[in-house]
């Protein structure tokens, strides 16, 4: 017993000079600065300073400071926070939109029909987002970066005390958050206005802690810090933009900028024993996919100060038993106990946990994330976050929701302009108008409106789930279709065709959520076509319809407009009989399917796609046809008809660049070689009747829709150019 206590005293003695010697060393802040990408360099500089053996007692950081400091003092080490910066997909984290495979399928098929802005209804007044992005991706990296210190809402209690600095736009001053979700915090302190939508919290509206206070040495001094270390990432660019000549707008408005901001941090500066400032006269807020070429400059600026820094090291002993604390993990298992879900109001609690994956027993993360892709995928929310909350056996999940104020009406834009050599420029307007959420099962009504050079289209469609789980649903529509054809017969356009069509159609079906769905239905209605002007007078037809219908789609790409993985499957049947009523019997079965696969830039994507009428002859305005830009190349759109068709396509694709993540996706270079044609008959199905066609040509996926510019050639036809900008529909 005596020789227990006497263990005791020592191990007291031992730990009380250890807490003697950490009280006599001054305490050393760290402020991280703003500065966008340019932010990446704080991780180098926590890369020396650990090289340097000094330790780090209390840490603030603004903006993309506030996230490298609020990572560190979560216990990630530098290396770490270094390799998640550099694995990761900065395009698909800035955008706000779930990965396309995990959005639901119905809000797939306006993924290309629409402009990427959408608009609420209320009164009849239009509202819209209060930013281009809600930082749905982004939120939900912070909180996978954080998840050690996920049970921790007390600041002070990290593994180093931390604050996030925050502009509230109600009092309008600084904020320094020191407790709460740390990663809504950090997420908070970067909601630059415009791009990022502003965090609600507390009933406060925070945005990016850089537009009154962008370096915070006097938070870190308020925490207690006696030496303060301050790193300043915009140096460079407040000294480039008092050099420029000022000859464009960004060149005005970033020396503004830099004029309001910048006295407060001279200011702010004034205040730090010892100040960073990495050299980044080449890089610029915005090029987070410069992660490699950044965080050495914050190193090499660290390091050419190491004798200044030097004075703040301490000995081995002394930083290893910082390291450790530093480090400290408390969550190395997480055992769900209970999955919650909170925030929604008008969109079902079953329809929302028919997204969710995550299962009672360990936490997964990667099932997470994947789970509030698909929740966010429903297209009703906001943002869709999650929190861990101990309790006695583990930890309860919980999935808030935030959903769209300015819903659930909406109102959507589409536009398309193609031109061709040889014909006049073809153009739409489209109008949206879509009402979710009509009840608890999650009835959908939506109104298309379109207009152009050359086509008149109207459809109304009532989309109504009736089981709980959103799987089996019933559809009814009414469309009506006014378009003006060019007819051929070879090469030479014989006549214009005038084709009217209007009907209603009634579907029932089964959804597969983001994978897609199958319908099986009936339409009918009236069909009306002829020549109105050309070198010929064409019949009219006058028909009924009746038919039967079926569809199935599948879509797993990674991508509706530039896929580079996954595949996509749509069957299409349509089967009209005299003895239901139809004027003609006819049938007609078509098929599609697309694989793309990808090795770093280069992408393959063969294509297959084809018709058959099974037999019958197809009416006029039943036909098959193939032609144009996304069709077949070298052709006039729409220029090969018949009863029976078949494509085959193999494009490959080079990845040019890539474009600002809130304003498009990349930038290509594209060549496709196509081969098929049509037939009248079975019979005339022969390999050697093949068309061969080539397209080169240059495209990008933007804010406005799909941007093409191409050459087609095909056999006997001359070169045709083609340039389209705008939406699919």
């Amino acid at each position: 017993m005596k020789k227990r206590i006497f263990s005791l005293t020592l191990s007291s003695l031992f730990l009380s000079i250890i807490l003697y010697a950490e009280e006599e060393r001054p305490k050393i802040g760290l402020v991280l600065g703003g500065g966008g990408a340019l932010g990446l360099a704080h991780i180098g500089v926590l890369k020396e300073l650990e090289e340097l053996q000094i330790p780090i007692d209390y840490i603030a950081g603004t903006s993309m400071g506030s996230v490298v400091a609020g990572m560190y003092a979560s216990g990630m080490s530098p290396s770490e926070i270094e390799r998640q910066f550099i694995n990761m997909d900065w395009w698909e984290v800035l955008k706000d939109k779930s990965s396309y495979q995990f959005i639901n399928y119905r809000k797939k098929r306006d993924d290309t029909r629409f402009m990427g802005m959408e608009f609420g209804l209320k009164n009849w007044k239009i509202l819209f987002s209060p930013g281009v992005a809600h930082g749905q991706k982004l939120n939900n990296v912070l909180e996978t970066f954080t998840i050690n210190s996920t049970s921790i809402t007390d600041f002070d209690l990290l593994n180093i005390p931390y604050r996030a600095v925050v502009t509230d736009l109600r009092s309008g001053k600084s904020v320094a958050l020191k407790s709460g979700n740390l990663a809504q915090a950090m997420r908070a302190s970067m909601a630059v206005p415009g791009a990022f939508t502003p965090v609600r919290m507390n009933g406060s509206v925070f945005v990016d802690g850089g537009i009154l206070n962008n370096i915070p040495v006097e938070v870190v001094k308020e925490m207690g810090a006696d030496i303060i270390i301050a790193v300043d990432v915009g140096s460079t660019a407040a000294r480039k933009s008092a050099e420029s000549d000022f000859h464009s707008l960004a060149d005005v408005l970033g020396r503004t900028y830099t004029l309001m901001q910048r006295p407060n941090q001279e200011k702010q500066l004034a205040l730090a024993d010892l100040i960073i400032a990495p050299d980044l006269p080449n890089f610029s807020a915005s090029q987070f996919y410069r992660t490699k070429e950044i965080i050495p400059k914050g190193q090499k600026a660290a390091k050419q100060m190491t004798p200044q820094l030097s004075l703040y090291s301490v000995d081995s002993k002394t930083f290893q038993i910082y390291l450790k604390k530093q480090r400290q993990k408390y969550t190395k298992e997480i055992n769900i106990t209970q999955v919650k879900i909170t925030g929604n109001k008008a969109v079902s609690e079953i329809v929302i946990r028919n997204r969710i994956k995550t299962q009672k027993g360990p936490l997964n993360l990667n099932t997470v994330r994947n789970d509030l892709s698909r929740i966010y995928g429903l297209g009703d929310f906001q943002t869709v976050t999650h929190n861990l909350t101990p309790n006695r056996e583990g930890y309860e999940l919980e999935y808030n929701t935030i959903e769209k104020f300015w819903g659930p009406t909406y109102l959507h834009f589409g536009t398309k302009v193609e031109v061709t050599t040889d014909a006049a420029a073809l153009w739409s307007l489209l109008l949206n108008y879509t009402h979710t959420q009509l009840n608890p099962l999650g009835g959908e009504i939506q109104i298309d409106l379109e207009g152009g050079g050359h086509k008149r289209y109207i459809k109304g469609e009532w989309y109504q789930p009736i089981s709980w789980g959103k799987h089996v649903f019933i559809a009814s529509s009414l469309i009506y279709s006014g378009e003006d054809i060019d007819y051929y017969v070879g090469n030479t356009d014989i006549a214009d065709i005038k084709q009217h069509l209007a009907y209603g159609a009634f579907d029932t079906g089964i959804s597969f959520f983001e994978y897609g769905e199958i319908r099986i239905g009936l339409l009918g209605g009236h069909a009306k076509a002829d020549g109105h002007s050309g070198i010929i007078v064409l019949n009219e037809i006058s028909d009924t319809i009746v038919a039967a219908t079926t569809q199935l789609r599948i879509d797993q790409l990674d991508d509706a407009i530039f896929p580079t993985k996954g595949y996509q499957i749509n069957i299409d049947g349509r089967f009209a009989s005299k003895n239901m009523g139809s004027s003609e019997t006819f049938s007609s079965l078509e098929a599609q399917l697309l694989v793309p696969f990808s090795l770093g830039p280069h992408t393959l994507i063969p294509k297959l796609i084809g018709g058959s009428s099974l037999g019958t002859d197809l009416p006029f305005y039943a036909e098959f046809d193939i032609g144009g830009l996304d069709s077949f190349a070298g052709y006039a759109s729409d220029q090969l008809r018949g009863n029976y068709y078949g494509v085959g396509s193999l494009s490959y694709r080079y990845e040019l660049g890539k474009l600002p993540p809130t304003f498009g996706n990349g930038l290509f270079a594209m060549v496709r070689g196509d081969i098929g044609n049509t037939w009248d008959t079975g019979s005339h199905i022969r390999i050697n009747n093949l068309n061969y066609g080539i397209l080169v040509g240059l495209g990008a996926d933007t804010l406005v829709g799909i941007c093409q510019i191409a050459v087609g050639k095909a056999e006997s036809i001359h070169p045709r150019f083609y340039f389209s900008i705008g939406n699919t529909f």
